[in-house]
């Protein structure tokens, strides 16, 4: 809302106006709020003149909306620092191995698929590998495993003996306890071909080698 006219506030408080001018998301600067309070004060009733504390209390309004508006100015500020600063740390993983919360790996035509689980107790565990029409190409068997980080490395041989096309392959791994067995979420190795900025409030993406595109916070450990 544009004022043209201070004049034109009447007996309406300078703090009325300037709160309908935050509500329009538009600017009331220091000085047009002082021009409103000098209008307000030469058409006031002089029967009912404004007292100190109702004079005090409209700038401590006003004062409050301002200093609102430079908190968020200050916020959105902070806020793009702190991912700049996340991104030049987070460029160091460019070209590095990492371990992330990934369902998938990727078989060289001469290389392996590696991955991890994470256990929370003593369990039997096993990995098994499937092609992307859904079927086993091989189970690796790992017996029973102590509670930590537990890596495992698929050399990329079927159950045949042969070795499996390249390619990208989904890895399930299983934990037995007691006699009960459950999936586990699978860690996969995977290499930082590049970084992905969100903007404020969004979150950096990270590109893998061949598996394409996961989020930062998906990230389970640096190799």
């Amino acid at each position: 809302m544009e004022i043209n006219n201070y004049s034109s506030v009447g007996l309406r408080t300078a703090a009325d106006v300037a709160s309908e001018e935050n509500a329009d998301n538009q600017s009331l600067g220091q000085d047009d709020f002082m021009l409103l309070m000098t209008e307000q004060l030469k058409n006031q009733d002089p029967l009912e003149p404004m007292d100190n504390g109702e004079f005090l209390a409209q700038i401590a309004q006003f004062g409050t909306v301002d200093g609102i508006n430079k908190l968020l100015e200050n916020f959105d500020s902070f806020a793009s620092g702190m991912q700049s600063s996340q991104a030049l740390q987070a460029s160091n993983l460019i070209g590095r191995n990492v371990l992330v919360d990934h369902d998938e790996g990727y078989l060289s035509s001469t290389g392996t698929v590696q991955g991890a689980v994470e256990l929370n107790n003593t369990a039997d565990v096993a990995v098994n590998i499937y092609d992307l029409t859904g079927e086993v190409v091989n189970r690796i068997e790992m017996g029973q495993q102590s509670p930590g980080l537990v890596q495992f490395n698929w050399d990329g041989t079927t159950f045949s003996g042969q070795r499996a096309a390249s390619g990208r392959y989904r890895v399930e791994v299983e934990a037995t306890r007691n006699g009960e067995t459950e999936s586990m979420q699978t860690l996969m190795s995977s290499n930082v071909v590049s970084l992905t900025l969100g903007g404020v409030g969004k979150e950096m993406k990270v590109e893998l080698e061949n598996l394409g595109q996961v989020d930062f916070s998906h990230v389970y450990q640096i190799l």
